[in-house]
Formats: C-alpha cells, sequence, structure tokens
C-alpha cells in the first residue's frame, strides 16, 4: 500500500501567512514536550517587540494542541488569557530554545505550557489558554468579521499610529488608530481580527515611551511579566482606547494595568511588569 502524504501541521490552524513566523511550515513534531529553536537572537525581540516573542510562541501553542487533537480538520485557536514571566535576567548564551507541553481539556478548550530556554538558563515561563473551534462554529459566531474581498498581494507590515496622553504620574491613555485588513492579513483568512499581540506591540511602545528618555535608569529596565485576559475579539477598522494606570509594587517594579475599549465596548486587559536592575 502506497502510504498517504501527511497534511502539513500549519494547514489545521487558522493563521496563515504573513502573520505566520517564517519557516512554521516545515516545523516537524516528533516528540512530546516538542522542542523548537527559535533562530533569533533575544535582542531581536527587546522592548516593544517582545510581543513578537509572544506572538512566535502562541502560536507554537497552537501548533503542539492540533497535534494533540490527533486530526485533519481545521481548527482556529483564539488566545483566552496568557502569561509569561521572566525566570532569569542572566543574558541569554546561544540558541534559544523553546520546549512546550500541549494540554488538551477537550475539543473546545486546551492549554500550552512554554519553558524557553538557552544553552545553561531557563528564561521565561510561558502559559496561554485558548479555545478551540472548528471551522463551521467558527465561520458561524465570528461570521460579523467576514469580508470576501480579496486580500493585497503585499500587505502592510507596519502597525497603525499611537498617540500617548498624559492624565497624571501615574495614569495616561493610548489611542491606537484603526487597524486595516491588510495589517492583520493571515488572522484570519477572510476573518480579519486584530491579533492582541498587535495590541500588545502599540502598548509596549507607548510605555516605554512614556519613561524618561536617555537616562540610565531607562536603558535598565527589563519586561519582567506580562499578562493579558482577552474576552471579546478586536475588529478592524476599529480605534481603541487603552486605559494604562501604573501601579508601584516594589521601588523597581512597575505594573501598567492596560484596559482595551472603544466606544462602545471593553475587549480585555493586560498587565506588563518592568523591572529596574539598577534599584
Amino acid at each position: 500500500m502506497i502510504p498517504q502524504p501527511q497534511r502539513n501541521i500549519v494547514d489545521l490552524i487558522g493563521e496563515t501567512s504573513p502573520y505566520l513566523f517564517e519557516n512554521a511550515d516545515k516545523i516537524a513534531f516528533k516528540d512530546n514536550p516538542t522542542e523548537f529553536p527559535l533562530h533569533q537572537p533575544f535582542e531581536s525581540f527587546e522592548r516593544e517587540n517582545f510581543s513578537d516573542f509572544i506572538k512566535i510562541l502562541t502560536t507554537m501553542g497552537s501548533l503542539n494542541l492540533v497535534k494533540e487533537m490527533k486530526t485533519e480538520e481545521k481548527n482556529y485557536f483564539l488566545a483566552e488569557k496568557l502569561r509569561i514571566r521572566r525566570i532569569s535576567h542572566q543574558q541569554p548564551s546561544g540558541l534559544l530554545v523553546a520546549k512546550i507541553s500541549p494540554q488538551l481539556e477537550n475539543h473546545q478548550k486546551g492549554k500550552s505550557l512554554i519553558e524557553i530556554r538557552d544553552d545553561a538558563n531557563t528564561l521565561f515561563q510561558m502559559e496561554v489558554d485558548y479555545y478551540i473551534f472548528n471551522e463551521p462554529s467558527f465561520k458561524k459566531i465570528f461570521e460579523p468579521h467576514y469580508n470576501g474581498e480579496t486580500d493585497a498581494a503585499f500587505p502592510s507590515c507596519t502597525l497603525p499610529e499611537t498617540s500617548l496622553e498624559y492624565l497624571n504620574e501615574n495614569e495616561f491613555n493610548v489611542t491606537v488608530n484603526g487597524f486595516t485588513r491588510d495589517q492583520c492579513k493571515g488572522h484570519f483568512e477572510n476573518y480579519q481580527i486584530v491579533p492582541a499581540v498587535y495590541i500588545a506591540k502599540c502598548i509596549l511602545k507607548n510605555v516605554f515611551k512614556s519613561a524618561p528618555a536617555n537616562t540610565t535608569e531607562t536603558a535598565a529596565v527589563e519586561i519582567e511579566n506580562v499578562e493579558a485576559f482577552l474576552n471579546k475579539a478586536m475588529p478592524v477598522d476599529t480605534a481603541f482606547k487603552v486605559n494604562v494606570s501604573i501601579f508601584r509594587l516594589q521601588k523597581n517594579l512597575k505594573t501598567y494595568k492596560c484596559t482595551v475599549t472603544d466606544y462602545a465596548n471593553e475587549y480585555g486587559h493586560y498587565f506588563i511588569t518592568l523591572k529596574n536592575l539598577i534599584n
């Protein structure tokens, strides 16, 4: 009997290019837990680009869960909540590797536990909870997001402009101009939904912008922890307002509570903790 070619695992999740990270279609899952080399230096994920780090890891979590489902049908994975926390402040050395352990609760919910290591240390630990939708359910529930137009051949790789409004020393607002369909291409095909990591990037950019510029203190700040609790899909062509409240937990720790809304809806909360390595 001639064996049938196995379907590429990236074809079993809703994300498509260009949202998928480079070489996602070449991943082979042989072991459990899966160990996946990131092939990028950690310096490329600093400051607001930390959101790119989260995007790769959450997609890897989706791929591992769909493997656990042992299905040849497409499923859509939407993060409900996530937390990534720094374990070590040692400067990363060598190739970064993500070790991913999927936990499939049922065919509607799942979780991925992710450990990021270098040659010597565990640098981060991450946990992501997902809602899982089969294709008919996804299309029914997210029908308001449907757009049958053909996507642009060369989608925009830039994010919308943002503006920052200072309210007081412990609070500011960030306005994020509406995302276009092209900016969200690949998340998902004909059902463009603003990725939570794109909003995270806009928030992080302004969190760092709100700090005093060009000081030794600012240069020594690192992301300690990021949490997100998401309760509603974010539509394209919609301006978002992010209210940011600052809490000083310790002398060297600040947490930014970020609530994302538009004129009528609340979409979720992000909690970002920064650590000052000097104080």
